[in-house]
């Protein structure tokens, strides 16, 4: 990323920053409340990357610029497509694999403060990479992300952000529903659990993914 991209990001936050935003973003699809100006954590073995796109979609349809930091070149703009997300409302920061790079790119975007939401994926980064990041990465983007309109998302396979995430979920499956017979099937609902870290107390949320193919 070249500064000079930088400096146009950097307009665009002021212009972003006159701007008045609700505090919470309601997902309906999954029943979650998403707060700007927090760290927040996604994690699991699956459903992070669909909850992650419903978003983007709900973000990017209001007009908001939304960032996608790809560490590993995972991001799949159909996938996105299908999930309605506005292509021409999202910043795609592809990372080739380089996690060094990828935590630069998301610490740029983050000060710019003009993003609906900055999500750092990291769902293909292996474990042994994601173990040696300082704990004081979290926190730097903890600080950095307070009192901005934006949510900083990070998805991994388990969790790796700590006490540093305000809001912080782990996916699990329940069931997976097809339709189409033999070997050629098509998924047409995913069914999640998708249990808080932070409400220790609180049951699992249960939620339905649905799949419609009419568009393709």
């Amino acid at each position: 990323m070249k500064m000079r991209h930088l400096s146009l990001v950097k307009n665009l936050a002021r212009i972003k920053e006159e701007q008045k935003y609700s505090d919470e973003i309601l997902l309906e699809s999954a029943g979650l409340i998403v707060r700007r100006g927090t760290l927040t954590e996604i994690a699991g073995t699956t459903g992070k990357t669909s909850l992650s796109l419903s978003l983007l979609s709900k973000l990017t349809q209001e007009g908001e610029i939304c960032a996608v930091v790809d560490s590993a070149n995972t991001f799949d703009p159909c996938s996105a497509v299908l999930a309605k997300v506005e292509l021409e409302n999202l910043l795609w920061v592809k990372c080739g694999g380089d996690i060094e790079r990828a935590f630069m790119a998301a610490d740029y975007l983050v000060q710019a403060k003009g993003f609906g939401v900055v999500w750092l994926n990291l769902n293909s980064v292996p474990r042994q990479q994601l173990k040696v990041v300082p704990r004081t990465f979290w926190y730097r983007y903890r600080n950095r992300i307070k009192e901005t309109p934006t949510v900083l998302l990070i998805t991994a396979g388990e969790p790796i952000t700590g006490s540093a995430s305000q809001d912080a979920f782990v996916c699990s499956r329940e069931r997976a529903v097809w339709s189409g017979e033999g070997r050629f099937k098509l998924l047409r609902e995913f069914h999640l659990s998708i249990h808080s870290r932070k409400e220790f107390y609180e049951a699992p949320l249960v939620t339905t993914t649905e799949r419609d193919y009419t568009e393709i």
